[in-house]
């Protein structure tokens, strides 16, 4: 009998060696998981759409209605796999002006209108005169997002030698709003250029 669970045993060990790496389509997959596919004119992978599920786990992926998302355990959200890239600015001595959106906007309640509820995720700013005093402030709706302690949620950016960027950030906005970047009242900034990251979003259950 002790001889038996011991050869249970050892073949137990055996397929988790096996299956350390699974191969569909090849005997030799070089990831965990490989699909080696040919022309056959099906696709390799199929995910079906699905409403929300409940993640907890960095990278688990889901598509939801249209799009492929992926969970952000540290945002305890679905995010988009596609990130979209907001660019604001404009040329010479600015002050107190709002920046540009990818091109001539210049109006205070018009801005890139958002199409689906979404998180800003990044920011990047950048000036050619390093001004460390000036300060930006990110509007949702000609509203300031406003100056808080937590980093991540922060609107208020003060430009320190000549550049800004923040990767973490975590700042909801809803499908229908309208994002810009601002310039607040103070010394001038020059050649000011910003760009504002997207994801998304698909709150968690």
């Amino acid at each position: 009998m002790k001889l038996n669970l011991f050869f249970a045993f050892l073949l137990c060990l055996n397929v988790t060696a096996m299956w350390s790496q699974v191969g569909i389509g090849t005997t030799d997959p070089s990831a965990e998981l490989e699909i080696e596919t040919t022309n056959t004119g099906i696709p390799a992978l199929q995910l079906n759409p699905q409403s929300a599920p409940d993640g907890d786990a960095d990278g688990q992926l889901a598509v939801i209605g249209d799009k492929l998302y992926m969970y952000d355990l540290t945002r305890d959200k679905w995010l988009s796999i596609e990130t979209t890239a907001l660019q604001y600015g404009r040329n010479g001595n600015v002050n107190n002006q709002r920046l540009r959106f990818g091109g001539d906007l210049r109006n205070n309640s018009s801005g890139p209108l958002m199409p689906f509820d979404g998180t800003i995720v990044y920011m990047t700013i950048k000036s050619s005169d390093g001004s460390s005093t000036k300060d930006f402030d990110i509007k949702i709706n000609g509203t300031d997002v406003g100056n808080d302690t937590d980093a991540t949620l922060d609107g208020r950016v003060n430009l320190s030698s000549g550049s800004f960027t923040q990767t973490e950030y975590n700042i909801d906005f809803d499908a229908g709003d309208f994002i810009t970047l601002e310039i607040r009242n103070g010394s001038d900034v020059a050649n000011p250029a910003g760009v504002i990251w997207v994801k998304w979003r698909v709150d968690n259950p």
